[in-house]
C-alpha cells in the first residue's frame, strides 16, 4: 500500500506522460503532419513537449515563438513568446507552466529548457550558464554558471537539476533546494571522451527515474548508459557494448521510460524510434528505411507521448512535427484459457551455450522446445521456476552459436514468478522454437511453461542437432585488398578483406563465427556471405547475410541456410588501420564445409565527368527560394542487381536518384534514393543502389550550397552492362507559386492566376503588399456597386409602366441572374478575391 501511494504521488508531480502500453502496441506508421517548421533547418530547434493535460508545445522555426495546442485542438490556441536571438533545442513544461509572454535578455543564447512541477523554468544558455524564471517575477534571473553548455536539462522528483554537457562528456546535477553557490556534482562521465564504463562521448538526452537512476543517450558511443544511484560506473542497457541482447543504435539523442519502466529511444542516425518491452527491443517508427516516402523519418531528434499513447516526433530534416496514432486493434486480447503446459528439468546432462554476446564460454544449460499453433493469433507464453529463467523465442531455426538470427522475443529476470512472459503473434504452419535457459550461469533445476490463448498449442522438446565444426585460419596484412563497408550501422569505412570460397555437402543452416586472434585493442571484425560471386565494388550485390554489424567487436557471427549445389563466398574484413590481423573462422553445421581462399570477381566500370556552371540548369530544392545548379543522367540496365557509385573529387556534391521521372518543380516525387543530407559527409562520395531491369533511373547531381560551380566525376561499377547518358530538361511550361507549391498552367486573366504569387496566405490585409490592398479595395467597390445596381434595377422595373418600354422587361429579367452571377463569381470563380474580401472585413 505504501509503494502504491508513493507511485501515484510520483505521477502527480510528473508533468510528462508515461503511458501504460500493451506488449504488442503498434502505431500508424504513416501518421500525419501535425506542425510545420520554417525551411531554414539551422534555425529550427525542434522543441516538443506534451503535458498530462494533453497540451502540446512546439516551435515553428521562427525566432521568439513557441506554439501551444490545448487539449484536442487542431490549431494553436496561444503563443509563448520571448525576445531573443537564439535557437532553442528542447522544451519541458510542467502542469503549472506559464501560458503568458516570457521575455529575457537578447544576448542570451539558449540551449535547453526545463520547467519544474511548480512552474519554474530553467534555461541553459550557450555562454552565460543557467537562468531561472518564476511566475512571481516574470523575468529570467541568473541561477548558476556552468561551462560548457548543457545539451539537455532534467529535474527529478527530489528537485535535483541534471545537465548533460556534451562538449565535456559528462552529466552533472545540482540540488534546487541548496544555495546557488553550491557546486554541481558529477554523476556520470569523466570529462574525457571514451567508451569505458565510466566514460561518455557527446551525451545528449537524459532521463531520471523514481529511484534516481540516470539514463543517458551516449550518442557518439551509440548506446544508452544506465548509472544507478550513487554509481559512476555505467551499464549499457541498449546499443553497442551490451553483453545482453539489445538493439543496434546509431547516434541516439533522447531516451524516456514508460509506465512499466521500459525504454523508448530516438535513434537519430537510423531515422527511427525504438522501444523495449517484455519481448525485448523492436523498431516502432521509421522501420522501412525508404527516404522517398513522405512518412519516413529523417533525423528524428525528440519524441513525446500524449495521454492516449499517441507518439509525436520532432523530425529535423523533414522540418515538421509528425503525429503517429496508437492503433486501437494492435493489442491482442488474449483469453486466460490455458492451451498448453510443459514441464521439464535442466540438468548437468543438457547441452550448454553462452547467452552473452561477448562471452563465448559455454556456461548456460538450455532446452529447446518446438511450438506450433493451430490458428494464427496472439498467445502468451510464461516461464516459471524456483530458479531464475531466461527465455528466447525464434522463428524457423535456432543456432546455439548465433543468438541474434531469427530472434523475435527475449527476456528474463531472477524473480519467483513469470521470469519471462512473451505476448506474441504466432502464425500457423510456421515453426517456432522456445529456448529455456537460466538467468545465472551453471544453474540447474525444474521449470514449467504455460501458454494462454484461444486455440490449441503443441509443444515438443527438440533433439539437439549433430554439429560438425570446420575451421579456417589466415592473416590479414597490408597486402590484402580494400573496399568500402558500412560498419557501425551507417559509417562507410575502408576495410581490408579476404574472400573465402564456401562449399557444403548437405543442405541446412550453417553458422560462421569469425574471431580475431591477436591482442591488439578491440577493433571491429565483420563477415558477410555472398551467393555464387563477390564483387568488391558492389558490397550489397548477391549478399545473403545481414549487412548491419556491431561496432568494436572482436568476433562476428553469421547464420544462413546453404544449398549443396551452390557455391558461396565468405568475406572477412577488419578496419584498414590495423597492420596485421590474425583471424580464424569456425563453421558449425550438418556437414564438413570446404573453405578455400579465392580472388574476387571483376566488375564492369564506367566513368563520367562534367561541371556545374552558371550555364547549368537550376531548380529550387528543400523548399527554399535559392536556385541550385544541377545535371541529370539517365541509367538503364538489362538485369536486376546492385551497382556501386563513386562520386568525386569534392564531397559536397549531392546525389539524388529518381525512378522513371524527375520533375524539378516536384523534386520530392519519385525519389528512390538520396545521398549527402545535411552534414552527412561520410557517405556522400560512395554508395550502392539496387537497379531494376528495364527501368529508367535518373541521377540528379547538385551541390550543398546554391549556385556553386563545381567539377565532378562519377564512377559506376556493376556486374552487367548498362547505359549511361546525359539528359536535358527541355520543358517550357510556365508555372506560378512558391518552390514548395508550384503550379504548371497557362497564364489566365483571373485574379487567382495574377495574384497567387503575391498573396501571403497566412497574413491579414494589414500585412499584405500594396497591390493586394489596392485590388481588395477595387474589388469591394465593384462588388458593392454591382449589388446596388442589380437591386435598384429589380426595384425600378417592378413598375408595369416602365416595363412597357422595350428594354424595361429585359432589364428586369436580367437583373436577378446578374445578381446571382455576381455573387457566384466572387465566391466560387475567383477565390482569391473572395478570400481578400473577407480579410478586408477582418
Amino acid at each position: 500500500m505504501l509503494f502504491t501511494s508513493l507511485f501515484f504521488l510520483l505521477l502527480a508531480v510528473l508533468s510528462f506522460n508515461e503511458p501504460k502500453l500493451c506488449p504488442t502496441a503498434k502505431w500508424d506508421t504513416v501518421g500525419s503532419r501535425f506542425a510545420v517548421r520554417k525551411p531554414d533547418r539551422r534555425k529550427a530547434s525542434g522543441f516538443l513537449f506534451i503535458d498530462k493535460s494533453n497540451t502540446i508545445y512546439t516551435d515553428t522555426g521562427e525566432k521568439g515563438e513557441i506554439l501551444v495546442w490545448s487539449k484536442d485542438s487542431t490549431r494553436p490556441t496561444s503563443v509563448i513568446s520571448y525576445q531573443s536571438e537564439f535557437t532553442p533545442t528542447s522544451l519541458y513544461v510542467s502542469d503549472n507552466g506559464p501560458m503568458s509572454s516570457i521575455s529575457f535578455q537578447s544576448e542570451l543564447t539558449p540551449c535547453s529548457l526545463f520547467a519544474s512541477n511548480n512552474g519554474d523554468i530553467y534555461l541553459s544558455t550557450t555562454r552565460k550558464g543557467i537562468f531561472k524564471w518564476t511566475a512571481s517575477q516574470n523575468v529570467f534571473i541568473h541561477f548558476m554558471d556552468i561551462k560548457p553548455r548543457c545539451a539537455c536539462l532534467f529535474i527529478d522528483i527530489n528537485y535535483n537539476l541534471y545537465c548533460s554537457m556534451y562538449e565535456s562528456h559528462r552529466v552533472v546535477k545540482k540540488s534546487l533546494n541548496k544555495s546557488k553557490e553550491a557546486d554541481p556534482t558529477i554523476v556520470a562521465g569523466t570529462g574525457s571522451s571514451g567508451r569505458g564504463e565510466t566514460q561518455l562521448s557527446d551525451p545528449q538526452g537524459i532521463f531520471v527515474d523514481a529511484n534516481s537512476n540516470l539514463y543517458v543517450a551516449d550518442s557518439l558511443n551509440n548506446r544508452i548508459q544506465l548509472f544507478e544511484f550513487g554509481e559512476l560506473k555505467g551499464k549499457t542497457v541498449a546499443g553497442a557494448d551490451s553483453y545482453e541482447i539489445t538493439i543496434l543504435l546509431f547516434t541516439p539523442t533522447s531516451v524516456a521510460l514508460d509506465y512499466e519502466k521500459f525504454l523508448y529511444i530516438t535513434d537519430l542516425g537510423n531515422d527511427r524510434i525504438i522501444g523495449s518491452g517484455p519481448n525485448g527491443f523492436r523498431c516502432l517508427l521509421g522501420c522501412n528505411h525508404e527516404k522517398q516516402k513522405a512518412s519516413q523519418l529523417m533525423y528524428p531528434r525528440l519524441f513525446h507521448f500524449d495521454v492516449n499513447g499517441n507518439l509525436f516526433v520532432s523530425d529535423k530534416n523533414n522540418m515538421e512535427v509528425r503525429k503517429f496514432p496508437l492503433k486501437d486493434n494492435s493489442c491482442g486480447n488474449v483469453p486466460s484459457t490455458i492451451q498448453a503446459m510443459y514441464s521439464s528439468t535442466l540438468t548437468y546432462h543438457h547441452e550448454m551455450f553462452s547467452r552473452e554476446l561477448y562471452n563465448s564460454s559455454l556456461a548456460y544449460y538450455y532446452e529447446a522446445i518446438q511450438v506450433n499453433v493451430s490458428k494464427s493469433d496472439f498467445y502468451i507464453l510464461t516461464g516459471n521456476s524456483s530458479i531464475g529463467l531466461y527465455g528466447f523465442m525464434y522463428k524457423d531455426h535456432f543456432s546455439r552459436f548465433d543468438l541474434l538470427t531469427n530472434l523475435i522475443a527475449w527476456y528474463g529476470k531472477p524473480v519467483s514468478k513469470d521470469q519471462f512472459k512473451f505476448t506474441v503473434e504466432l502464425q500457423m504452419n510456421t515453426a517456432y522454437i522456445l529456448v529455456v535457459t537460466t538467468y545465472y550461469r551453471n544453474v540447474t533445476g525444474p521449470f514449467s511453461i504455460i501458454i494462454f490463448g484461444s486455440n490449441i498449442v503443441h509443444l515438443q522438446r527438440m533433439n539437439v542437432e549433430r554439429v560438425i565444426q570446420s575451421t579456417y585460419r589466415s592473416t590479414l596484412t597490408k597486402n590484402h585488398s580494400t573496399n568500402a563497408r558500412k560498419l557501425c550501422v551507417e559509417l562507410w569505412t575502408m576495410v581490408r578483406y579476404e574472400a573465402i570460397q564456401v562449399n557444403v555437402t548437405e543442405n541446412g543452416f550453417y553458422t560462421f563465427l569469425s574471431i580475431r586472434n591477436d591482442t591488439l585493442p578491440l577493433t571491429t571484425i565483420s563477415s558477410y556471405i555472398y551467393e555464387r560471386v563477390f564483387y568488391p565494388r558492389i558490397p550489397m550485390g548477391n549478399l545473403i547475410s545481414e549487412e548491419e554489424k556491431r561496432c568494436n567487436s572482436n568476433h562476428d557471427t553469421v547464420t544462413v541456410r546453404l544449398m549443396a549445389n551452390i557455391q558461396y563466398v565468405l568475406v572477412v574484413a577488419v578496419l584498414d588501420d590495423i597492420a596485421i590481423t590474425d583471424f580464424k573462422v569456425e563453421v558449425f553445421g550438418r556437414s564438413t564445409v570446404g573453405l578455400e581462399r579465392v580472388d574476387p570477381s571483376p566488375v564492369v566500370g564506367f566513368e563520367y565527368s562534367s561541371s556545374l556552371t552558371a550555364h547549368s540548369q537550376t531548380y529550387a530544392k528543400d523548399c527554399t527560394s535559392s536556385q541550385y545548379y544541377y545535371e541529370t543522367i539517365r541509367i538503364t540496365t538489362s538485369k536486376n542487381g546492385y551497382y556501386y557509385f563513386l562520386i568525386g573529387p569534392n564531397k559536397t556534391i549531392v546525389v539524388d536518384m529518381y525512378k522513371n521521372q524527375f520533375d524539378p518543380l516536384h523534386w520530392h516525387e519519385n525519389l528512390a534514393l538520396t545521398k549527402c543530407l545535411e552534414h552527412s559527409y561520410t557517405a556522400c562520395n560512395q554508395f550502392s543502389a539496387h537497379i531494376q531491369a528495364n527501368t529508367m533511373y535518373i541521377l540528379v547531381i547538385t551541390t550543398f550550397r546554391p549556385q556553386t560551380p563545381m567539377n565532378y566525376s562519377i564512377q559506376i561499377y556493376g556486374s552487367e552492362n548498362f547505359t549511361f547518358e546525359r539528359l536535358n530538361d527541355d520543358s517550357t511550361d510556365c508555372y506560378i507559386g512558391d518552390p514548395c507549391n508550384p503550379q504548371v498552367k497557362s497564364i489566365g486573366v483571373t485574379l487567382d492566376a495574377i495574384l497567387r504569387v503575391v498573396v501571403k496566405q497566412d497574413k491579414t490585409i494589414k500585412d499584405q503588399p500594396f497591390s493586394i490592398k489596392m485590388s481588395a479595395a477595387v474589388i469591394i467597390i465593384m462588388f458593392v456597386a454591382g449589388i446596388i445596381n442589380c437591386l435598384c434595377s429589380i426595384l425600378t422595373f417592378q413598375n408595369e409602366i416602365l416595363r412597357k418600354v422595350g428594354c424595361g422587361l429585359y432589364l428586369l429579367a436580367s437583373s436577378t441572374p446578374v445578381l446571382h452571377s455576381l455573387i457566384l463569381h466572387y465566391s466560387e470563380g475567383n477565390k482569391t478575391a473572395y478570400w481578400t474580401f473577407f480579410c478586408f472585413l477582418y
